[in-house]
């Protein structure tokens, strides 16, 4: 069987979603299948002549609301699914819905709901109709977890085709084997203090970034928050840190290479997902941190699958999203609880092994894609 991916980008380009796309190309190849792939084209470099399946990026001529917008892609997808037996659509992505809408194509059609439109206003309500018929159309429609499938919004139309395909740690990823021990007790040694609370994403309002600096408020002296990662939000985060005088407990590391952030992963005591909204629908790099047998401290997000990757007392803690004093208050626990903090860790890693390894994950592909 010959499947199209239609996505919004693939890596290099960085992104949780960008890695569940390479993730399902590579699965399906491991099942004999022929995956292609069709994206935006976003800031490069990229060397896909050394890949084993193509990748057709399209330039976008502009983005609204974060939905890059171009002709090319819509003009490419109508160009290319006479070829292929199946589209797999990630979604949310209204030009994809649209160039599918436009094609019609012959062939069946898969729908990864990576989540529903969220936060978009005017432009969720336009798009909606041509989501609906998207919904009608497709053969078979894939949730990371349960919860994306029961808690959308289109649950409706989607969940009786629903089958739970999750997200794996896979080579790719960080690997313990990696991380350097001169270079992760540098990194401690750096911090400082009885333990590391590490988090990592862009810095944009739905990661919660604001509220785990208002937690570290709560957090007992030597304990060090590090947040990685670069977005919009960055100067007035490091504005908060300096107006509340935590400069010396609440650190923003930039942007981490992948490269190092084996040693970032290491030296920590536990990890931190802080998100507040349904926009974080599953959170990767929650499985990398466990991957480390790192406890994780994340939250219970209504209608997200975030504490379904994160099972309270079983790889880590959930507390309520929002709430400052609740998210310190865990953070506290799995820090003053070696033992605790060693069985969550343990948990991570038998999950990591178990329903989130890369055997598993194909074994669910497989099943769902049988269906059609």
């Amino acid at each position: 069987m010959r499947v199209l991916q239609v996505g919004k980008f693939y890596p290099p380009d960085p992104g949780g979603v960008e890695t569940a796309t390479r993730q399902v190309v590579e699965q399906l190849a491991a099942l004999g299948m022929e995956p292609g792939v069709l994206c935006f084209a976003g800031e490069g470099p990229y060397d896909d002549l050394g890949l084993p399946w193509p990748v057709w990026r399209a330039p976008a001529f502009a983005a609204v609301a974060s939905q890059p917008l171009s002709v090319v892609y819509v003009r490419r997808l109508a160009a290319l699914a006479p070829h292929f037996d199946a589209l797999h659509v990630h979604l949310p992505n209204p030009l994809a819905a649209l160039a599918v809408f436009l094609a019609r194509p012959k062939a069946r059609v898969v729908l990864h709901w990576h989540s529903d439109v969220i936060g978009k206003g005017t432009l969720a309500r336009l798009v909606a109709p041509l989501e609906g018929w998207l919904c009608r159309r497709a053969d078979l429609v894939i949730g990371p977890t349960p919860v994306h499938l029961a808690a959308s919004n289109r649950a409706a139309v989607i969940a009786p085709k629903g089958a739970v395909v999750p997200f794996c740690v896979d080579p790719s990823m960080p690997s313990p084997a990696a991380a350097d021990a001169a270079r992760v007790a540098a990194l401690r040694q750096r911090f400082g203090g009885r333990g590391i609370v590490f988090s990592l994403g862009r810095l944009v309002p739905y990661k919660g970034f604001d509220v785990l600096i208002e937690a570290a408020k709560a957090l007992p002296g030597d304990v060090r928050v590090v947040i990685g990662g670069g977005g919009p939000q960055a100067e007035s985060l490091a504005a908060r840190i300096e107006r509340e005088n935590l400069g010396a407990k609440v650190f923003l590391a930039g942007r981490i290479p992948d490269a190092a952030m084996p040693d970032w992963l290491a030296a920590c005591d536990v990890f931190c997902l802080p998100s507040v909204t349904r926009a974080e629908m599953f959170g990767i790099v929650q499985l990398e941190a466990m991957a480390f047998g790192k406890p994780v401290v994340s939250t219970d997000i209504p209608g997200s699958g975030v504490p379904w990757v994160n099972r309270q007392g079983e790889t880590g803690l959930v507390v309520p999203p929002g709430d400052a004093a609740k998210l310190a208050e865990a953070l506290t626990t799995v820090l003053a609880d070696a033992s605790l903090a060693e069985r969550l860790g343990q948990g991570g890693r038998a999950a990591v092994a178990g329903r989130f390894s890369p055997k598993a994950v194909r074994r669910a592909l497989a099943e769902a894609y049988a269906r059609l």
